[in-house]
This record gives C-alpha cells, sequence and structure tokens, in this order.
C-alpha cells in the first residue's frame, strides 16, 4: 500500500511537471511568434481624395507600402498628380475620422516651390527621418522610401517603441495622410491595412 501511495505521488509530480513544461513552452512559442509575425508584417495604404475627411476633389492618387523589421519601419510611397506636397505622415484614427499625427514619414523644406506648372522649381523634400534611402520628385509623381524608428514617433506614440506603432497598424487605427500647398489638411488619405487583407 505505501508503494502505491508513492507511486501515485511520483505519477502526480511528473504529471505537474510535464503539464507546467508544455505551458511554459507554449507561451515562450507564443511571444517568439508574436514578434516574428511582427517583424515579417506588411501593410499598404490605397490613396485618395474621398477618403479625406471631409472629402477632397483631386486627381491625385497613390499608395504607401510598409514592412516592419526587427526595430524600424521601412516604406516605400508613391503618389501621382497630387498639389504642392508639404508633408506626408501616419495619423491615428479609424475610417471617417481624424486623429494626431503619429509619425512624419517627410516634410518639404521649401514650401514655395511647386510641383506643378512649369515644373522649373521643384520642391526638395527632406524627409524628417534620419535613414531616407530616396526620394524624388517630378512634375507629377513623388516617389519616397526610408525606414522609421522609435525616436521617430511623436504625439501619442512619442517615447514608444515601433512594436506599439505596428500594434496600432494592425488594428486598423491608422492612416497615410498626404499635406498639400493646396489642401494643407490632407490632400490624400489611405487607411492602413495588412497587404494580405487587400
Amino acid at each position: 500500500m505505501v508503494y502505491y501511495d508513492n507511486m501515485k505521488k511520483i505519477i502526480f509530480i511528473g504529471c505537474s511537471f510535464i503539464f507546467a513544461s508544455v505551458l511554459m513552452i507554449s507561451a515562450i512559442g507564443n511571444n517568439y511568434g508574436l514578434a516574428y509575425a511582427q517583424e515579417n508584417t506588411e501593410f499598404t495604404a490605397t490613396l485618395s481624395g474621398k477618403e479625406v475627411i471631409p472629402p477632397v476633389k483631386t486627381d491625385g492618387t497613390g499608395v504607401a507600402n510598409f514592412e516592419v523589421s526587427q526595430s524600424s519601419l521601412n516604406y516605400q510611397i508613391n503618389v501621382l498628380n497630387a498639389g504642392t506636397i508639404t508633408t506626408i505622415q501616419i495619423h491615428s484614427g479609424a475610417v471617417g475620422t481624424n486623429g494626431d499625427a503619429l509619425v512624419t514619414l517627410s516634410k518639404s523644406k521649401d514650401n514655395d516651390a511647386k510641383l506643378f506648372g512649369d515644373g522649373s522649381k521643384l520642391p526638395e523634400l527632406s524627409p524628417k527621418i534620419s535613414d531616407i534611402s530616396s526620394t524624388t520628385q517630378r512634375s507629377s509623381s513623388f516617389s519616397a522610401s526610408g525606414n522609421v524608428q522609435a525616436s521617430d514617433l511623436t504625439g501619442p506614440l512619442a517615447g514608444k517603441t515601433i512594436d506599439d506603432l505596428v500594434s496600432a497598424m494592425q488594428s486598423g487605427n491608422t492612416y497615410v495622410n498626404v499635406h498639400t500647398e493646396e489642401h494643407p489638411k490632407g490632400e490624400l488619405r489611405g487607411q492602413i491595412i495588412e497587404a494580405n487583407e487587400g
């Protein structure tokens, strides 16, 4: 009988150890999976005047693509037929609402230069972000690429991490806003969604 009671205790302790080990491995795996998913997540935003609040009549269109890397958010923005671009930002806000700027992706140094018209004087855009790989603006198009670091975050995300920005993007409560001289509050806007949703 003593042997049987001791055996029950050993089996109980062994099962408890196995159960605890499985829970711990599962928790580690879930955290690793979340980090891995965020590091490899891609997002996109289709930019148009009809998404701006209130809507804007414009021939401008564009697309913004984002890819999360280990500690930054890489982006590529292409805009066609918009007015003179002054700033491009990611804002917080659900569809149909305006919100605070979370990060400035590009800002014009020369607000007097014109994108359209004779095309003789093109604005020099200086990215707010330090690691811009390219910025190109022609008479009817604009293209910029670069990456966002945690130190670039502003507004409600100031002092937070890229993971916090990615979480906001995954929630569907962020959008890209292209501000122009003609429409200072925004000429083009597009809600940011995960690329595989679109």
